[in-house]
């Protein structure tokens, strides 16, 4: 019996603690000359568990006579590129499909939606306990034209206003952002660098998926019904 109690309340201890762990997400996007790359790092307990993946500067390349988007991708495991015959594949079966099978390719669009809808849920239940640590933006952009250079200034600065309420109204931010926009009159050129630091409690993430699972278990039980 005391055995049991034992496991019993070092599982309760356990459990409370792995809840509190606050897990963070650190995204950071560079567009400089050849420089472009998207880095994601994802770590906890003081990066005792840690997972990087970064996706460098993205190409056009020339396959099968066609024009094609190419990237390669730097993960723990070793780096992959992308598969241009595969996706190539996918795009002629799914033309096939719409041409020569319609209803077919409206089931995988359903399909595709209801899975979207449910990223879109699960999303807006992990919002509330997400905290933004860091925000910076640093845009140095610049036309031939400086009167399209002004106008992109007020443009630019419409859709950060914008982006930030908006990070404002479903995330907690826990540091000021830090946005410089800086206009180059004279010759074009387009700089950007992006870090964004976002933590959220394990707990979180568990509860918001065990509350998706039965979210999806009802429907289903209720279609069946």
């Amino acid at each position: 019996m005391n055995n049991w109690l034992f496991v019993l309340i070092s599982t309760a201890i356990l459990l409370v603690l792995l809840f509190r762990v606050n897990v963070y997400m650190d995204l950071r996007f560079c567009r400089r000359n050849d420089d472009d790359y998207v880095a994601v790092t994802i770590y906890a307990l003081q990066k005792l568990f840690i997972y990087t993946m970064k996706i460098p500067i993205i190409k056009l390349v020339q396959y099968d006579d066609l024009p094609w988007i190419t990237s390669e991708i730097d993960a723990p495991h070793g780096a992959t590129t992308t598969k241009v015959s595969r996706e190539q594949r996918f795009v002629r079966k799914c033309i096939k499909l719409l041409f020569y099978n319609p209803e077919r390719l409206l089931r995988l669009l359903r399909t595709a939606n209801q899975l979207i809808r449910g990223y879109l849920r699960y999303v807006n239940r992990l919002s509330p306990g997400i905290h933004c640590e860091k925000l910076e933006l640093k845009t140095i952009y610049g036309f031939e034209d400086a009167a399209f250079t002004g106008i992109m200034m007020g443009i630019l600065g419409a859709l950060t206003e914008k982006m930030l309420r908006s990070i404002h109204n479903r995330l907690v931010l826990d540091a000021k952002p830090c946005i410089k926009i800086q206009p180059v009159y004279g010759h074009s050129q387009l700089e950007i660098e992006l870090q964004c630091i976002f933590r959220i409690r394990f707990g979180n993430v568990i509860t918001a998926t065990m509350a998706n699972i039965i979210n999806s278990m009802h429907r289903e039980a209720t279609r069946s019904g």
